[in-house]
């Protein structure tokens, strides 16, 4: 498991070419042409060593499509910005002067709009062979550029819906879930618009949502909302399980809470220090020899060993 520092020395390592940028280019423009030699030669060796970490975990993230010996891979995806992910935001003008996907769960704001735009060439680099969505409407259509491109069809679990969750789902004192109402498939029904149906399909199991359990919105009873929350969640690593015995390469598209908690679960890492999912920002987990699952990616960025 990586320590802080190791997560800390990650995103360092991300930001050190940024960092030295501007400097070494007024070095370049302030000094003679050796200077000028000197400071390509020590740019191309970053690059290089850059480029050796990048290609090297790159080549193993971006999936062979002739491969017939691959290991399990789990590719998550966020959503793209929703109105509701920019309410808080536009909380300093009056409602009346909100742009109309202010708050809206089913509607993108121009950023996300653009997220969405982009979301088929990254996940065409992939060869995924299962797709599966939470049923919430800015989940379906952040992936669906991409199953109009690659002719697949996702499957909608309704264990992937938003949930709250933290590390304690993972804690190993963590208290069963003791309510006695039935939480999976006891929600509401599902139901595919016609226009979405040449791209989703429903699972025979899971015509229904689950049944979301009332809690205090301050999460003071949060240790409740993990144990309801990993019911859900040890359903969809059954599902992820079932479905391996016939695909290696599977994405699932959700939401942010959902994705740290099923993350957390595949690989027992309470992610201490580790920043949100961004929007349309994906994470890949690798399923090891001894049936673990190794994290090799996280917001679109290769993974350290």
């Amino acid at each position: 498991m990586h320590t802080e520092n190791d997560v800390k020395s990650w995103y360092q390592n991300l930001t050190s070419l940024t960092l030295i940028s501007q400097p070494m280019k007024k070095l370049l423009l302030s000094f003679p042409i050796i200077m000028g030699i000197l400071f390509l030669g020590i740019l191309i060796s970053e690059n290089n060593v850059n480029s050796v970490h990048h290609s090297s975990s790159n080549s193993e993230i971006i999936q062979s499509k002739d491969s017939t010996k691959s290991k399990l891979r789990i590719y998550y995806i966020r959503h793209a910005e929703g109105g509701h992910n920019v309410k808080k935001e536009w909380g300093i003008y009056p409602e009346s002067e909100w742009p109309a996907y202010v708050g809206d769960h089913s509607a993108f704001t121009p950023k996300g709009i653009m997220q969405q735009s982009r979301v088929s060439k990254k996940l065409m680099r992939f060869n995924f062979d299962f797709v599966a969505t939470s049923p919430a409407w800015r989940c379906k259509n952040t992936v669906l550029p991409y199953l109009e491109e690659s002719k697949i069809k996702a499957e909608i679990w309704p264990e992937l819906a938003e949930i709250y969750a933290t590390k304690l789902i993972i804690a190993p004192d963590l208290p069963e879930h003791t309510a006695t109402d039935k939480i999976l498939g006891a929600g509401d029904a599902i139901t595919l618009l016609p226009e979405e149906e040449p791209y989703f399909t429903l699972r025979k199991d899971g015509l229904n949502e689950f049944k979301k359990m009332r809690f205090p919105r301050d999460h003071s009873e949060s240790a409740k909302e993990n144990a309801m929350a990993k019911v859900i969640i040890d359903h969809v690593l059954e599902l992820i399980e079932n479905r391996s015995t016939s695909h290696k390469t599977i994405l699932l598209s959700g939401h942010g809470s959902s994705g740290a908690a099923i993350l957390r679960m595949l690989t027992k890492n309470p992610l201490n220090h580790f920043p949100q999912i961004t929007n349309t920002g994906v994470w890949m987990v690798e399923q090891q020899d001894d049936g673990t699952f190794k994290l090799k990616m996280f917001n679109d960025v290769p993974f350290p060993e």
